[in-house]
């Protein structure tokens, strides 16, 4: 037991003696020091979701008798579009994830197609990399996309 005390004194003394050469560092005080490492610690773990009430107001792009569009990341290829979206399904009432593609018409508008997307990795990543630019996955997803890679 005495072993285990001094273990956990030495631990603490060296947490504090990082903190104070932390703190002289970047100039701030300790307790800001800790509440930041406890806010990190909240977010990462998805206990807190800063961008949720962001998230909550995103304005609805397009709104059918289906859905509700919320957000999407485009890849343009001649007159088709290719597209990652993020729909609020309106049977469901949940944010879904839907890979769509849409062909442009006589007037120039985008017309969904019904048939699955198919494109090559290369479009794939560009196309992934708009949807996270423009916010169609959630910070959660993007934690635990990040987790598996």
């Amino acid at each position: 037991m005495e072993e285990k005390t001094r273990l956990n004194l030495s631990l603490a003394q060296d947490v504090d003696d990082s903190l104070n050469n932390l703190s002289e560092k970047l100039k701030l005080s300790k307790n800001s020091l800790i509440n930041l490492a406890l806010s990190k610690l909240l977010v990462d773990y998805g206990v807190i979701d800063f961008h949720k009430e962001t998230n909550e107001k995103n304005k609805i792009l397009k709104s059918t008798e289906y859905c509700d569009l919320l957000s999407r990341g485009r890849l343009v290829d001649g007159d088709t579009v290719s597209t990652i979206e993020r729909i609020f399904v309106n049977e469901t009432g949940e944010d879904e994830i839907r890979f769509a593609y849409y062909k442009f018409n006589k007037n120039g508008n985008e017309r969904l197609i019904l048939r699955p997307l198919d494109i090559n990795e290369n479009e794939l990543l560009m196309l992934f990399a708009d949807a996270v630019s423009e916010n169609v996955f959630s910070p959660d997803f993007q934690r635990k996309l990040k987790a598996i890679l």
